[in-house]
């Protein structure tokens, strides 16, 4: 017992010794971190390197950190500073001034195939910074990219709970008929999803090539621009975890006044209409039924992600798990994104690295929203549920306009995707030739879904057939291979960099859907198609390749004068057989002014570079198989009640087929003021894109009455500025600004139409008109409201209260010649600004969006409203009390609107389109709670709209979308918590 409690005893003192030991060996390091100008710098990081170990600055710029004795360097970092090493040694406490960064000259970017320093991009390349997007927490990559740069035009279209309805333009359009959104690469492989299946939360940074000598090296696909996104990477370190959670309300605004119930019918008694049983009941009862109300309710959506990432000197390591739930404002509009990402750089050998970057996505957009369309146009007055609570088949005995809104959310629906999205590469840095490396990069997208909807015979559509469903099966898969040879090495003070590029790349996807209709019952829902009635199945298969070459040269003297020369020949077996392959070149040159001596000891500029470039780059635009003469079939029963297949030739071939060019001269000039408390870019450009793909009238003796050709020209310039600011710097208090604002013009040179004298003119069918936009309104002026009876007018006899139109050429008739271009429904003007301020562990942030010059019809505001038997937008009409030259008095549209003219209005605005406020939780309370990091954020969408249109929103483009899901108020709550 005595050598047990004795070996116990000499257990404990090792023990306690070992424990002593090990503080002993642990010291503490105190100091402060200082800009040059001896301001504190609040929230410097400071780093223990090699591991994730460290601390952050406190209000007054101090930090204090345990480290141990065989601790060798500490890292201090801070957002706009030249990041610096110290070693310890012996050092207790360690003051470090660190300098303005030379506007981050020495970042490096992906430029494409490749990265660059910032210092060495001659082209127009503009990066967003992970932080940039933290600022403004969507479930829509798109949404929080809108007015962080110049020159990118990105549009809510409409209001989703995926968030996916977006439009985006770089520069402006350049093609008429064909595609003008840019192109996409995800970690280096083009990606043809939605950005709202990438969780935006992995994005590590992202660029955008704007001119055409950055997106040339895209040849056929880079004339509308190029994004590249690259994802979060592991850095060397210990784990590190970090788990983020926020959850955001959505509420319906600017819902535009309907008439009501009392409104409605007695603007039918007005006008001279009988009304209904149902109407009078109705009217009797004071029964208004808000049929948008019925349809929306308060949308959530929540979202969890945690990620792990860290690496040694050889591995790298990032992973991520997302999870996101979120419910629209429209009833039934549901989407949930689950997705899991491995982000590994592993180095197999000294000279040997693999790579990859691999997500798996699960997309569940299963349910039917009510129909808004219906919504915004039943009748008020009527009945939307029985005494029993179910839904009406019809809402008034009209027999025609009758069919309840609300019906589509009883379908039986789902709608489930999965998505598998792989990039891997291999670098090989050939051993014995310094600078020289091979990279065989691959990639990988599948993706599947299954979509499946049930109308039963609780629905007045499903009850008219027996029930009906459409079952749509749909697969596609992409696989690029690319080789890339790179070389770069510096002599003395030249420096070059060489990129060579040889790639395929196939794409096929393959449809098998399903419509039938007449079951027995609808127990069985979607899984009953064998015992239809009638039944319709239908099938597609569609594929196309690429082949591509490339070749890169950039050279560098001196840090000061810099030279970038590309070609890149494509393949494409969309092309007529005649255009298969395309050459586009471009060359760029650059000037780092303030590397010269007569700069070198500036106190005012810190970074002046001039950029000048010129380039053709393609956009294919041209679908598989349409450059071949197609049939269409035509089927038909004889007397025996047998199927007789009959074809016609529908599309001619044309083997001269290809993709449009544009060619564009680009200038810029990046500068750095006062240590870089204002840096900013300027570009202006200048470009024609050739070769249109337009469709040209032929005779129908050959089958078909049109055919695609390369036709037509357009034109497009424009000029960016864009701008930041440190306003204020001080120990506890920094606010930064950033703007930027952009105008571009595109013009139609011609659209390949002659006259008999060979001059071009106008496709007034198409609405083209040369030396106007591409898009724009052509329609009858409407000149005010007569105000009395008249006779002998331009439009004949009239009376008070019926619309005048303009007699644009003053002919005495209003005529088809009277038809004038109203408004571009393109934007002249588009700016953002976003002012950022910073008080000891607060952050405030709002982003204003402002965009202007765009005019559209607004469908609210139409005369033909079928005899009130729609319910319409609640106008003032013309009376003889009312004397006004807004709205046409209270009568049938052919009377008081015979040519079916369009109300037209600008769309400006100006919108409070982002507020963020963030807090962090001080270090010393973080040392408390063990952990390396604790955020809470809350932010608010969409607070404030200042336009003059009326509608659901001035940002919705098409007309449709103004009777559609309604635009949100957002309020979003979120934790953030590293571990």
């Amino acid at each position: 017992m005595k050598k047990q409690q004795q070996l116990i005893k000499l257990m404990c003192f090792a023990f306690v010794l070992f424990v002593f030991t090990g503080h002993a060996q642990n010291k503490t390091i105190t100091g402060t971190v200082t800009a040059e100008d001896g301001i504190a710098l609040p929230g410097a990081s400071v780093l223990l390197k090699g591991t994730t170990t460290g601390a952050m600055t406190d209000f007054d710029g101090n930090y204090t950190l345990q480290v141990s004795d065989q601790s060798n360097t500490l890292v201090f970092s801070y957002m706009g500073m030249e990041t610096q090493e110290v070693q310890i040694g012996n050092q207790t406490t360690i003051n470090v001034v660190l300098k303005a960064s030379e506007t981050t000259l020495d970042e490096v970017i992906v430029v494409g195939y490749g990265t660059q320093k910032k210092s060495d991009v001659t082209g127009s390349v503009v990066s967003v910074s992970t932080e940039t997007l933290e600022a403004r927490p969507r479930t829509s990559l798109e949404q929080m990219l809108q007015g962080t740069m110049a020159g990118m035009n990105i549009s809510v279209t409409a209001s989703n709970a995926e968030g996916s309805s977006n439009s985006m333009l770089i520069r402006g359009q350049n093609s008429i008929s064909a595609s003008n959104s840019p192109l996409i690469i995800l970690d280096g492989i083009p990606y043809a999803g939605n950005l709202s299946e990438i969780n935006p939360k992995d994005i590590g940074s992202i660029e955008v090539l704007k001119d055409a000598s950055a997106s040339a090296i895209y040849g056929a696909r880079g004339a509308n621009g190029v994004i590249l996104i690259t994802s979060k990477k592991g850095k060397e370190g210990k784990l590190s975890v970090n788990y983020s959670v926020s959850t955001t309300f959505n509420t319906p605004i600017n819902i535009p006044k309907l008439m009501d119930g009392k409104t409605f019918y007695e603007t039918k008694i007005d006008r001279g209409l009988t009304t209904t049983a149902v109407e009078d009941e109705g009217y009797a009862e004071g029964r208004s039924t808000d049929w948008v109300d019925l349809a929306t309710r308060t949308g959530t959506t929540l979202q969890h992600d945690l990620s792990f990432s860290g690496g040694t000197e050889k591995t790298n390591y990032y992973v991520s798990l997302s999870y996101l739930n979120s419910e629209g404002v429209s009833i039934g509009d549901d989407f949930k994104r689950y997705t899991l990402r491995l982000n590994l750089s592993q180095e197999l050998l000294p000279w040997m690295t693999f790579k990859t970057s691999t997500q798996y996505g699960y997309y569940d957009r299963s349910g039917n929203n009510a129909s808004f369309s219906g919504a915004f146009s039943m009748n008020p007055l009527g009945v939307p549920f029985n005494e029993d609570g179910t839904q009406t088949l019809e809402t008034w005995d009209d027999g025609v306009y009758v069919t309840n809104p609300l019906a589509p959310l009883l379908y039986d629906n789902s709608d489930i995707t999965r998505r598998f999205f792989s990039n891997n590469s291999i670098t090989i840095d050939v051993p014995f030739i310094k600078g020289l490396t091979y990279k065989l990069n691959t990639g990988y997208d599948y993706r599947s879904r299954l979509a499946q909807t049930y109308r039963g015979r609780d629905t007045r559509t499903g009850l008219s057939v027996g029930g009906s469903l459409d079952i749509a099966n749909e697969y596609d898969e992409d696989w690029i291979v690319e080789n890339i040879i790179s070389y770069k090495n510096t002599f003395g003070k030249h420096s070059i960099f060489l990129t060579g590029l040889y790639s395929a790349q196939s794409e096929w996807s393959e449809n098998h859907d399903v419509s039938a209709e007449g079951f027995p019952n609808d127990v069985m829902s979607y899984y009953q198609a064998s015992k239809a009635s009638l039944i319709e199945p239908s099938a597609s298969y569609n594929k196309q390749t690429h082949i591509s070459q490339m070749l890169r040269a950039n050279y560098t003297f001196d840090s000061r004068y810099l030279i970038t020369l590309t070609a890149r020949r494509d393949g494409y077996s969309a092309f007529g057989a005649d255009s298969k392959f395309g050459v586009f070149p471009s060359a760029a040159f650059g000037w780092n002014i303030s590397n010269e001596k007569f700069l070198e000891d500036s106190n005012t500029i810190n970074n002046l570079k001039l950029r000048l470039s010129y380039g053709e780059s393609g956009n294919e635009a041209v679908s598989a198989y349409s450059t071949l003469p197609t049939l269409s079939s035509t089927n038909y029963v004889d007397s025996d009640d047998g199927t007789l297949f009959g074809f016609y030739p529908s599309r001619l071939g044309d083997p001269t087929l290809g993709w449009e060019t544009t060619v564009s001269f680009n200038a810029g000039l990046d500068f750095g003021l006062f240590n870089n408390r204002v840096r900013g870019l300027i570009d202006v450009y200048k470009s024609k894109t050739t070769d249109l793909l337009l469709s040209k009238s032929i005779s129908n003796v050959n089958g078909t009455g049109s055919i695609t050709q390369n036709i037509g020209e357009t034109s497009n310039k424009g000029i960016e500025f864009q701008i930041t600011t440190t306003n204020i710097r001080k120990d506890n208090f920094t606010w930064k600004t950033d703007f930027n604002i952009a105008h571009y013009d595109t013009e139609i040179v011609n659209v390949g139409l002659t006259d008999e004298d060979g001059n071009y003119i106008d496709d007034i069918d198409s609405n083209w008109f040369i030396g106007e936009p591409i898009s724009v309104n052509y329609d009858y002026v409407i000149d005010g409201i007569y105000q009395e009876d008249m006779t002998d007018t331009p439009q004949g006899d009239v009376q008070a209260g019926d619309i005048r139109y303009l007699d644009a050429d003053g002919d005495g008739e209003i005529t088809t010649a009277d038809k004038q271009v109203i408004g571009r429904r393109i934007p002249d003007f588009i700016a953002g600004l976003t002012n950022t301020f910073e008080y000891k562990n607060w952050t405030f942030s709002f982003f204003i969006n402002m965009v202007s010059g765009i005019t559209r019809s607004n469908t609210l505001l139409y005369t033909n409203d079928i005899d009130l038997r729609e319910n319409r937008y609640d106008v003032e009409f013309w009376t003889p009390e009312n004397q006004s030259n807004s709205y046409p008095r209270n009568d049938r549209s052919a009377s008081v609107n015979p040519l079916s003219a369009s109300f037209y209005r600008s769309t400006d605005f100006i919108r409070l389109q982002d507020v963020t406020l963030s807090y962090r939780v001080p270090e010393k309370t973080l040392d408390k709670l063990k952990v390396n990091n604790l955020e809470f954020y809350t932010n608010i969408k969409n607070l404030y709209t200042h336009t003059d249109w009326i509608g659901l929103d001035p940002e919705f483009t098409s007309s449709s979308q103004q009777t559609a899901v309604p635009q949100t108020l957002s309020i979003l709550l979120g934790l953030k918590v590293g571990l």
